[in-house]
This record gives structure tokens, C-alpha cells and sequence, in this order.
């Protein structure tokens, strides 16, 4: 483990355009602070959280054990310090003291304990859980100290609880189950009010470890369409704006009242073949769909190429050629007709496709771009567009055929597709396939800390990936964020946190 951190050190994801703090004058009172996005949170559960939204929010109110800061660095946050014995099999964690729940009751040991408990319990349903398998007993032997045994040596271990999905929940409201229902974290913002589809609203919490936020009252307003968001920030009705739609992002420039950040994500979008359903169970079919999508012209369409093509690992300590392994030249389709004739649907299909409406703008473009290149080969996407909320239950149900999807990156490989390819992954439903090869390359990643091996394996595994197509990886977008002149100290991320927010001056 030692080793994963130094690497993540070392990484390198930068700002592109202007950092909005560059050449800004103070920005006065920010006691009223006004972010505008498109879509509105699902839950309340940090542990049970998939959409964007809602873990950049529940990223606000709650903490984890430890964070990672915008390098992919492990930093500490409830817990100051952490030791790994020799053999890899138990970390202990030095917890952060004098820390209160939003409600003023003491955090310790208990909370920390009954969390992953919780997490670890199958019928939580938490997203994180199978990232945590190899732990097999927490002791909390004084209120300032965790000791986690390992069934095994875990390299992704600590990034697994630096996750907005490991937040660190009260024993007191596990016991209650008032979880999910009123939060009450430990973070710099406390909860206020959500009135769904509209806003949800925080204030800053006077007793943060880290001080006090100068938002006093930070709002999340839920504005349907990113064009208002635009005319909303030269208005100077907000005082950030989140856009994802490049075409808007390009209209905006900088000036007249607010800057335009550009910053390259881990996110990576994607179209999801549920390799559970009819033609689909098919591996060469589902190679001939991945050999007939023009990754690049999906980008140039949907995100005006601003963007990079991508493998399935967006990690950046592991680059690797981002389509080998595929039997094909992407965007042959003549060989993809061949090869779904071959497999015996030469005269094509249907798929129910899933599309989301709300979260990020290209998903729209990306599925008409995708109909019509698929057409070519005779595979008809029958596209259902559904709000956020609705996309995501139809997607952990499994209840589509193909997806259109965007999904977070991580820092580390085994966290991206463990979850959803690795024995027992929580996501193994609506990830549509399950393949011992892919298991044992990501049980294999997660077992050494020796960075050569590491790099070896993960390159096996996108080749695995690619190979055995149970989706096709389009291409990496970036963020964009319209920062109102004069607001100091917010960064973005490439994970899309806004952890920021509560440096904001």
C-alpha cells in the first residue's frame, strides 16, 4: 500500500484555462453562495450514492477516514494517521480528536466501526461494499483508534476509504436507522432543507475540524437547462455555474462578470452492453458493436471533440493504448456486419437503450450519434430517455439492454471495474457481465503493491476488457465550471468534488 501512495503523488492532472482565484479580487461577503447545476440529488444515503449530485453533496456534509487531494495524494481526514504492519494484513488508524457530529455529540471509534460494519452487511446494499471484502475484523480498542485485519493484502484499500461511498456514518444513527433520512456528518457543511427537483441547502458548520466555511449558506439550485445557467451567471445570479455541455462551455468564454474552468475528469463516458439479455450474451456480437462505434466521431458530435478517446482505465498512472485488444479497427463496419453474421445475427436486432436526461448534456447527443452509427450494421437502438433518479434505478436493476452512461473514474484500476467485474462486486447486476478472467485480473491488480507488476496486470485487464466488449469506452470529457469574478479558493477536481467549497473566500 505504501507504494500505491507515493505513486499517487506523483500524479499529474492539471487545470486547464484559468484558475479562478488567478488575478481575483476578494469577492466581499459570501455568507449567500449559489451553485446552479442541472440535476438534483436521489438519496440521502452517502453509502448508497451513484449519482454525481448526490456524492458531491453528501461529499460536503459527511467525511470520510481519509481523502485524497487533487493530485490523487492520500491525505488525512477523520483519521490523522495510519500505520500498515509489515505484512500487509492490518492498518491502524489514528482518529482525529475533539471532532462533533452536526448535532454536537462526540465521533469516535464506535462510528467509525459501526460504519464499515455496515457497509460490510450485504443487505445494506452499499456501492463500496465489495471494495472491502478483504477486511474481516474491525477492533476499536479506545475511542481514538481503528485496527482493520485483512483476510489478504488490499493495494487499493485506502483509496477505497478516502470514497464519498465510505463515508463515516454516527453509531447513533445506524442504531436509530435514521440514516438516509435526516443526514448528520461530520463535514464543513451541516443539512438544511432539500425541496426536490429544486435546491437542497447547507450551512456551514461553526465546529469543522478544518474551521468554520465562510459560506454561511451554500444552495444547490436545480436549473433544468444549462443555457439559463449561462444567462443566470451574467445576470450574476450564481455564483457557479456546472456545466457539461461544451457548446454551452464555448458560448460562455470568460468575462462579464465570471471565468470559464476547464478541467480534465477521470469520468469517462461509455455505452453499457447488458451481456445478461438476448444477442447480447454474445461475446462476438457484442465485439462487433464495440469494432462499429467511431469513437472519435462520437466525440466530435456529442462533445464538439473536446475531449480525449479513451480505454476503459482513466487512471493516470496507468496509460495504455486506449482501443488495443479489440479484434477490429474501430468504426469498420463492414467488418462489424461480418462478424454479427458470423455470430448469427446477420439481419440485426433491437436494443432498449437507456439514455439519462438531466445530468450531463452530451448523453442525448452521444445516444442519436450511437443510433446511427449502430444502424449501419443493422442493430437498432430503441432509445428511453428517463430523468436522473428513474436512469439510475433502471441501471442497478439492470432493466435495459444497452445504456448510455457516464461513469466516475478513480485513481486506482481496481476501484474503476471491481465493484462491477470483480467476484462479488456490488455492481455486478447492472454491469451486465460476469467473466472469471476479468475477476481474477483485478484480484490479481489488488494483491501487490509492486507498481511493475501492477502496470502489467492492469494493461492484461484493459486488453481483458476490451476483448471480452461488455461495454464500449468512448471517450474522457471535460468539466466546465463558470466561476463568478472574485470568488477565491474554489478548485476543481478531476473526480468532480467540490470539496472546495468550504475554502471559499
Amino acid at each position: 500500500m505504501t507504494g500505491i501512495t507515493a505513486a499517487a503523488v506523483a500524479l499529474t492532472v492539471g487545470l486547464s484555462a484559468c484558475s479562478p482565484s488567478s488575478g481575483s479580487s476578494s469577492s466581499g461577503d459570501v455568507s449567500a453562495f449559489t451553485v446552479a447545476r442541472t440535476g438534483d440529488i436521489d438519496k440521502l444515503d452517502p453509502q448508497l450514492a451513484t449519482a454525481f449530485q448526490t456524492q458531491q453533496t453528501l461529499g460536503l456534509v459527511y467525511s470520510s477516514l481519509v481523502k485524497t487531494g487533487t493530485d490523487g495524494s492520500l491525505q488525512p481526514d477523520l483519521a490523522t494517521a495510519w500505520t500498515i504492519s509489515p505484512d500487509n494484513l492490518t492498518v491502524t488508524f489514528t482518529l482525529r480528536t475533539g471532532v462533533t457530529w452536526h448535532d454536537g455529540t462526540p465521533f469516535g471509534s464506535a462510528d467509525v466501526k459501526a460504519s464499515l460494519e455496515r457497509i460490510l452487511n450485504q443487505s445494506t446494499g452499499a456501492v463500496a461494499r465489495s471494495n472491502l471484502t478483504a477486511i474481516t475484523g474491525i477492533d476499536a480498542p479506545d475511542p481514538a483508534t481503528v485496527v482493520l485485519h485483512l483476510s489478504k493484502p488490499t493495494a487499493s484499500l485506502l483509496y477505497s476509504l478516502a470514497s464519498v461511498n465510505t463515508s463515516i456514518l454516527a453509531a447513533k444513527d445506524i442504531t436509530a436507522g435514521t440514516v438516509g433520512k435526516s443526514p448528520d456528518g461530520t463535514g464543513p457543511f451541516t443539512w438544511k432543507q432539500w425541496d426536490q427537483g429544486q435546491q437542497v441547502v447547507l450551512t456551514s458548520n461553526a465546529a469543522y475540524y478544518g474551521g468554520a466555511p465562510a459560506i454561511g449558506t451554500l444552495t444547490f439550485r436545480v436549473i433544468p437547462d444549462e443555457a439559463s445557467i449561462l444567462s443566470g451567471m451574467k445576470a450574476g445570479a450564481f455564483q457557479i455555474g456546472l456545466i457539461s455541455d461544451p457548446g454551452i462551455a464555448q458560448q460562455a468564454g470568460s468575462g462579464g462578470g465570471y471565468e470559464l474552468v476547464k478541467q480534465p475528469t477521470l469520468a469517462y463516458h461509455t455505452f453499457m452492453l447488458n451481456g445478461r439479455r438476448g444477442p447480447l450474451q454474445n461475446q462476438q456480437v457484442r465485439q462487433a458493436i464495440a469494432c462499429a462505434v467511431d469513437r472519435d466521431q462520437v466525440l466530435k458530435t456529442a462533445a464538439y471533440g473536446d475531449g480525449t478517446v479513451t480505454g476503459p482505465i482513466t487512471s493516470p498512472a496507468f496509460p495504455y493504448p486506449a482501443t488495443e485488444g479489440l479484434p477490429c479497427t474501430p468504426g469498420d463496419t463492414a467488418q462489424a456486419k461480418q462478424m454479427l453474421a458470423a455470430a448469427g445475427y446477420g439481419g440485426g436486432f433491437t436494443l432498449d437503450t437507456i439514455v439519462e436526461t438531466g445530468e450531463y448534456a452530451s448523453a442525448g447527443a452521444e445516444a442519436q450519434n450511437l443510433q446511427a452509427q449502430l444502424a449501419k450494421i443493422g442493430v437498432n437502438l430503441q432509445l428511453r430517455q428517463l430523468p436522473t433518479s428513474p436512469y439510475v434505478q433502471a441501471w442497478l436493476a439492470a432493466d435495459y439492454e444497452a445504456a448510455v452512461a457516464l461513469n466516475g473514474g478513480s485513481y486506482d484500476p481496481y476501484l474503476m471495474y471491481g465493484r462491477y467485474f470483480g467476484a462479488g462486486g456490488s455492481l455486478s447486476k447492472p454491469a451486465g457481465l460476469e467473466s472469471p478472467k476479468l475477476a481474477d485480473l483485478l484480484a490479481q491488480g489488488n494483491a501487490t503493491n509492486d507498481e511493475a507488476q501492477r502496470k502489467a496486470i492492469y494493461g492484461d485487464l484493459q486488453k481483458q476488457l476490451l476483448a471480452e466488449s461488455p461495454w464500449i469506452w468512448m471517450f474522457r470529457s471535460d468539466d466546465y465550471y463558470l466561476v463568478k469574478s472574485g470568488v477565491q479558493g474554489f478548485t476543481a477536481r478531476p473526480d468532480e468534488l467540490l470539496t472546495s467549497l468550504a475554502a471559499v473566500k
